[in-house]
Formats: C-alpha cells, sequence, structure tokens
C-alpha cells in the first residue's frame, strides 16, 4: 500500500466512495497494475496548437519524442482565452462558468475539489512549480499541494512584498510590488528555474512515494525573448529592427487607440512569429531536462504525462495581439498530449494495430481529432490512477480514445468576462461565450446593464469547415442555422444549470481576494485594457459565479 496517510478532501460523501475505490486497487495504482503511478501535468502558457502540434522534431524535438508514445489530441478546446479560467478548468475539470474564477477577485470555491487535493488526499504527493501571476496559490491553485513554489526569478520575495502590503492596507505600496512583479514575468526567463525545483521535489520522495508534478512554463508568453541560438533558429536572415523586448508596449508593432492597428510590416511580423516559436523550442528543451530528471529518479516509466496550454496567442488575425479579448480559435485552440506510463503494455495503451489514427509522415504517433476540452484533463487523470472524479467535475475521462474506442461528441463552452469601453455606453460589465462543434461556432456578445439584466449585443455563427479562419461570420438571426446552434448552447447551458444545482456552494464572501484592488488601475499599461471589474459596473452575484439564466435570441 502507498507510504502516505490519507488527507481529508472538502466534500466527505465522495472520500468514501473514492476510498472504496482505492480498497478495490491493487496497491496504489490502477486496474490490474501492481503500483502506483506518477502523474506529470506540464502547462506551457499562451500556445497555440498550431504552433506545438507534438509532430515536428525540429520545432519541439523532446515532446515531438514523448509523442511516439503518446495521443495528440488536435481539437482541444480551452475553456477561455486567459491563464487564471483556463488554469482553473485543468484543476477542477469544470469549464469557467461552472468553477466561477472568471475575474480578477474571485478565488475557487472552498467546496470545489481540485485535482492536487483528490491526489494528495489518496496518498500522492503533491508538488508544483509555477511562473505566472494568476497562479498565484490565493485563487485556490495551491490548494491540495505539498509544496507549490513561485519558479520565477525572485519571485518569492516579490510575492511576499505584495502579501504584506495587502495586509498592511498599503495599496499603494502593493501595487509597485505588482508592477515588479508583473515586468518580471514578462522579461524572465524562468523554465530552468521549473525544472531545477521540480528537480528538488523528486529528489526528496521516497522511491515508493507516488506524486503528482505541476509545470507550469511561462516562457512562450510574451515578451518574447528566447535565449540562443533560439532567438535565431526559426528566421536566421532577419536584417530587421524588430524584436520581442516588451513586447505589449512596443509602437513599433501595434497601437491600441482608437482600434488595435497593427504597425510593423508582414516580414516584421513573420520575426515576432519566429521568436515565439523559439520561446517554444526553448521551452521544449526544459521539459527534456524535466523528463530526464523523472528518468534519473527511476519515475519515468511509471509517470503518466499530460501536456496542454491555457489559451493560444493573436498575432492579428482578429485584428490585435494577445489574448484575453476574443474567442476565436487562434486563442481557444491549445496542444494537447497524453502518453500513458511506458511501463505499461501495449494493449493496455490502445496499441493495437489499426486501433489508431497514424500521424502525417510515418512518425507512429497516434492522433485523435475528435474535439475535446480542458475540462477532460482532470477526469482523464484520475481514471489512469484508479480513483473516481468528485461530483463538481463536467469533463470525461479521454482514456478510450487514447486507447482506441470513441466517445459521442461534446460541445465546448468558453467564455470571456470583460468590461466594455465603448466610447457611447459608460463603463459596464461584458461576457463572451462560444459554442464549439466539430465543424461550426457560435460566438454571443452579452452586455451586462448596471441593473443585473442582460442583453444580446451580438451573434456571429462560423462554419469552420468553409472559414476555418472565423473571417465570414453569419449575424443574421433568422438563420437557420446559427438558430440551431443557439439551441443547442442554450441546451448545454441548461445541463450545466441542472449540475450546478446539485452542488454545495460558498457564500460570495467566502469566494473574494483583494487582488484586483492591488492592480486595477495598472492593466492597461500590463495588456490587459478594460477588463477588470474595479471600478466599473458589478453584475449580481449569479453573473460569472455559475451557468447563465436562459437567454433568447429574438
Amino acid at each position: 500500500m502507498c507510504s502516505r496517510p490519507l488527507r481529508s478532501p472538502p466534500c466527505a460523501a465522495w472520500l468514501a466512495t473514492t476510498l472504496l475505490a482505492l480498497l478495490a486497487l491493487t496497491g496504489c495504482g490502477p486496474g490490474t497494475h501492481d503500483r502506483p503511478i506518477d502523474v506529470l501535468l506540464i502547462s506551457l502558457d499562451s500556445t497555440r496548437a498550431d504552433a506545438l502540434t507534438f509532430l515536428d522534431p525540429e520545432r519541439a524535438p523532446h515532446l515531438a519524442e514523448l509523442a511516439r508514445r503518446g495521443t495528440v489530441f488536435t481539437q482541444a478546446i480551452a475553456g477561455s482565452s486567459w491563464t487564471l479560467p483556463s488554469h482553473m478548468q485543468m484543476f477542477t475539470g469544470q469549464p469557467p462558468v461552472m468553477h466561477g474564477v472568471q475575474i480578477d477577485d474571485v478565488r475557487l470555491d472552498p467546496l470545489a475539489p481540485t485535482l492536487p487535493e483528490v491526489l494528495g488526499g489518496a496518498g500522492w504527493a503533491t508538488h508544483g512549480a509555477w511562473t505566472a501571476w494568476y497562479l498565484r496559490g490565493d485563487y485556490g491553485f495551491a490548494r491540495g499541494f505539498d509544496s507549490y513554489r513561485n519558479g520565477m526569478s525572485s519571485g518569492i520575495e516579490l510575492d511576499a512584498a505584495i502579501d504584506q502590503a495587502i495586509a498592511a492596507d498599503d495599496w499603494r505600496a502593493a501595487n509597485q510590488a505588482f508592477l515588479r512583479r508583473d515586468v518580471q514575468s514578462h522579461r524572465d526567463v524562468s523554465a530552468p528555474r521549473v525544472v531545477e525545483l521540480l528537480t528538488e521535489d523528486l529528489a526528496a520522495l521516497a522511491p515508493d512515494q507516488p506524486a503528482l508534478l505541476f509545470a507550469h512554463f511561462m516562457d512562450p508568453h510574451y515578451d518574447y525573448i528566447p535565449p540562443a541560438p533560439f532567438d535565431t533558429r526559426f528566421d536566421p536572415d532577419y536584417t530587421g529592427d524588430i524584436d520581442g523586448h516588451d513586447f505589449w508596449r512596443n509602437r513599433l508593432i501595434w497601437e491600441e487607440r482608437p482600434e488595435p492597428r497593427r504597425i510593423c510590416s508582414d516580414r516584421d511580423l513573420l520575426h515576432l512569429e519566429a521568436l515565439y516559436q523559439g520561446e517554444i523550442a526553448w521551452t521544449d528543451q526544459a521539459i527534456g531536462a524535466l523528463l530526464d530528471a523523472l528518468e534519473v529518479a527511476g519515475r519515468l516509466e511509471r509517470t503518466l504525462i499530460v501536456v496542454t496550454s491555457d489559451h493560444g496567442q493573436e498575432f492579428f488575425e482578429h485584428g490585435a495581439p494577445g489574448h484575453r479579448r476574443t474567442l476565436h480559435d487562434e486563442v481557444v485552440r491549445v496542444p494537447l498530449l497524453v502518453v500513458p506510463p511506458a511501463e505499461w503494455d501495449a494493449t493496455a495503451r490502445g496499441r493495437q494495430d489499426g486501433a489508431a489514427d497514424s500521424a502525417p509522415g510515418g512518425t507512429g504517433v497516434r492522433v485523435v481529432d475528435q474535439q475535446v476540452s480542458l475540462s477532460d484533463i482532470t477526469p482523464t487523470i484520475l481514471d489512469y490512477v484508479g480513483l473516481e472524479p468528485p461530483p463538481n467535475v463536467t469533463g470525461r475521462s479521454l482514456r478510450p480514445l487514447v486507447e482506441g474506442a470513441t466517445l459521442p461528441e461534446r460541445p465546448v463552452l468558453s467564455s470571456l468576462f470583460l468590461v466594455s469601453r465603448a466610447p457611447d455606453r459608460p463603463r459596464e460589465a461584458m461576457l463572451l461565450e462560444s459554442l464549439r462543434l466539430p465543424d461550426e461556432k457560435l460566438l454571443r456578445r452579452i452586455h451586462i446593464r448596471p441593473d443585473g439584466n442582460p442583453e444580446v449585443d451580438a451573434v456571429l455563427w462560423y462554419d469552420l469547415r468553409r472559414d476555418p479562419g472565423e473571417l465570414f461570420g453569419i449575424s443574421d438571426r433568422s438563420h437557420p442555422r446559427l438558430r440551431k446552434a443557439w439551441d443547442r448552447l442554450e441546451q448545454e447551458q441548461a445541463r450545466l444549470r441542472r449540475h450546478w444545482a446539485t452542488l454545495p456552494r460558498s457564500p460570495r464572501d467566502a469566494r473574494r481576494t483583494r487582488i484586483a484592488e492591488v492592480f486595477a488601475p495598472d492593466l492597461a499599461a500590463l495588456g490587459y485594457l478594460g477588463q477588470s471589474t474595479a471600478g466599473g459596473a458589478r453584475p449580481p452575484e449569479e453573473w460569472g459565479l455559475g451557468p447563465l439564466p436562459p437567454l433568447s435570441l429574438d
């Protein structure tokens, strides 16, 4: 049996079911395997699906090699287009409309179990290393971790300064510390520190102790400053003046007002994209070092590995750079690789002849084109380790797809909560939502009036087969395909509302943080223009903290 005592997850009824499941296992491992497996969850921040396919050894050699014994999901969709809600989706198995962490000053409900809590409560050691402000522990990410450490240069000191200033209600000092922290996080080269921290955690584990490791790599996020030789690898002939430093503030690249406008030339834009690709290749090298550390620790062969991203990155496909502006595919379609433990036999990994689609070029990688969601990560991991998902989970295990079986198609909901800065109306809350199906997509923009009443501002329907770039949306509300997709979205919201009604919930005050007070005045300078609720209209409690009430298209 596992040597580590059980800790108490937040739901007692669910814990009893989990204990029964554990008793049914041999040791702590899944199914008929005689020992527990380890889990490595890797998140590359801001990484588009088309920038990391896992199939190109030139762009990501270590991940391409790892993928040869895994399954690549080409249509993995994030629940939002920025870090906080999408990572919380990975940790809870819920889309943002369910977990509710969609604005800067809301933390996860204390009653909602997370993946580290579930595994920690079942005997796994749990260690995480992170490098982005929005992964701070006070949003709920640290829950269930034995150690959850900041991997950014001087990150621990800067976080301590922020916390001390908040405790003293010194908002000027807190804001200044945050600005230093945020600028550092964009300029930092932090991947080696993440590997160092997790290697230390591995070395401290008892040989028979199963572990969950979470590695967050910020480097693919702007600024685009990959170390040599990755700074020239993908564009060695560039002779222009544009580089990736201070990307968001560089007015040689773009201007924000009156509307986002690209300034740089097509050639300069190609160079920026090459620097972005260099950041991903640099991070791939760090991931290779982390896999080596697992092998030295004697754990690589028995580790389930999941590699993904929280969101993508826009390079002016819809008028602007960055993310947290839209829900188009360049910011919500993300890479996803699932690699079962290598020590499992070929049958357990679904490697029967003819059971898998093969990748182009004869790489041997199994490729699945069925649409899946970041909500599926937690239930997939729990399936492999042999644990039942907690009741808050709405995603489903992808293990059948990895092993060559099929699953019914499911729509994916994404959402983005922000604040309108339109010149012809006061500062008011806005919610963007999308429903994505394998061959179509519905986007809707909902204006939340100061009295809390919703108003549908705009609706667009896209045929993804004919228009994969989402450039020619249909806005006619009488169009039959648009109306059918709207009805499907409302059906999905109704399904989530029924699930939501069964879950325990904490009062709103138990979910409030003071983070928005720290940095709301500086969001524009940081690249998150107009996207905090601080200082503007605040919706009533039900908005953003659960599925929407029914809305009519007419």
